[in-house]
């Protein structure tokens, strides 16, 4: 089954309003994880201390770098797979399948090491790190969903996790019993419920695949394809959450909060931009194979539109929140003037992402993950100095800037390779 045919509008629909079909069913369950995700950090940032705050949301930057490393190393090569003979296929897939789980317990074990690092209590490092990897099993579940033709089943894991979360920390704010470590149960009870959708066929394949999954096919795949865009994602990471890092093991979790309070205003459109690509890199590698130059064009058109609507519908947000409701998200130790700074350099952070983005998973649909890679490396360093030197001099608020470096950086040397590309492919 196709994807086109899952989430397909009805065709009566004008143009506009078939895109809008198309995302608005993809997007309705990243939509429902950043809402929780939302609501989960207000909750926590009125009524944790702001160090356990920061903890929280520094492990909300771990995770979603392990959901990039799952879809480079894993997402990626299935979907590759798709053009290949049904024996090709399967022998990818459960090998793949193979390296998800040891992913997760990687993800699990890092994690729970750099919460330790970080001085959070013992529990709450073990039960994040359980969330950690569970949340990122659980992103190949529904991304291999996606690629399979089965959107509906992506997004009720979207949706039961969001269900489920909710209704938990709900229970524990009524109570008075939030911690950390409680809210940790939470998201690793919500990352296990949210799995359910996938079925008994899935977990029956995943169960096989660790038997059957070759790690010597990986190695081939690793080769080929997986390491570049591994290196790419890695390369990226420093690009993007440089700050995060240092922020939080120069000047602690503390004042990592304030930078959070940015990332909490942006989850909605973050969110979105990390959901959206394994949607659209599918469809981008049939077009490509098709040699449907147009239909590549709009589809990159449209992804960048969607991107930016939602930063738009953020952003209006975030305007509501800060200037009617500031109690919502800020409490005592917050400053306004430094929460709407940091909300304003945030968005334009993820704006210059969303404008990128979409020429960037058209070059991994192609295979340049070499090129990205080198694209990477020179982002990296960029936002590493401008990161580490802004936030010596200026501090933690200063250090975003450094973070909009490289991402001018990326945006930029992006955009010359799709060029370059397109005028070899003509």
């Amino acid at each position: 089954m196709s994807l086109s045919l899952v989430i397909a509008p009805p065709s009566r629909l004008k143009p506009w309003l078939a895109t809008a079909w198309r995302y608005g069913l993809s997007a309705s369950g990243p939509v429902a994880t950043s809402g929780a995700h939302f609501l989960a950090s207000l909750l926590f940032v009125r009524n944790l201390s702001a160090a356990s705050f920061g903890l929280f949301s520094f492990v909300l930057v771990i995770v979603p770098f392990a959901m990039s490393m799952t879809a480079s190393l894993l997402v990626i090569p299935v979907t590759r797979s798709l053009t290949q003979s049904p024996e090709q296929r399967a022998a990818v897939v459960a090998s793949c399948m193979k390296m998800n789980a040891l992913l997760a317990l990687a993800t699990t074990l890092a994690v729970f090491l750099l919460l330790l690092l970080a001085h959070a209590e013992l529990l709450a490092a073990l039960l994040l790190g359980l969330f950690g990897g569970a949340f990122t099993f659980r992103w190949f579940v529904r991304s291999f969903a996606f690629v399979e033709g089965r959107a509906k089943t992506a997004v009720a894991c979207d949706l039961i996790y969001a269900l489920v979360l909710i209704g938990g920390l709900g229970l524990l704010a009524w109570q008075h019993k939030l911690s950390l470590s409680a809210g940790g149960l939470c998201l690793l009870l919500a990352a296990l419920a949210s799995m359910a959708p996938a079925g008994r066929n899935f977990f029956a394949v995943q169960w096989s695949a660790l038997f059957n999954g070759r790690l010597g096919l990986y190695a081939n795949i690793f080769r080929d394809v997986t390491r570049w865009s591994l290196t790419g994602v890695v390369l990226t990471e420093m690009t993007v959450n440089a700050h995060a890092y240092l922020v939080t093991f120069i000047s602690g979790p503390g004042s990592f909060a304030v930078l959070a309070l940015g990332m909490l205003l942006m989850r909605p459109a973050s969110l979105v931009q990390s959901a959206l690509p394994d949607l659209e890199r599918p469809r981008m590698t049939r077009q490509i194979a098709a040699r449907d130059w147009p239909g590549l064009t709009r589809t990159r058109q449209e992804f960048a539109a969607g991107l930016i609507l939602m930063l738009v519908v953020t952003m209006v947000l975030d305007a509501g929140l800060l200037g009617w409701f500031p109690s919502l998200v800020l409490k005592k130790g917050y400053a306004f003037n430094s929460a709407v700074i940091v909300t304003l350099i945030s968005a334009v952070i993820m704006a210059v992402r969303a404008l990128r983005t979409p020429p960037a998973v058209q070059m991994q649909a192609v295979g340049t993950f070499r090129e990205l890679a080198v694209i990477g490396t020179k982002s990296s360093v960029i936002s590493l100095i401008a990161t580490l030197g802004l936030l010596l001099a200026f501090g933690p608020i200063a250090s975003l800037c450094g973070v909009l470096c490289g991402e001018v950086a990326i945006l930029t040397e992006t955009r010359k390779l799709m060029r370059r590309w397109e005028q070899k492919r003509d």
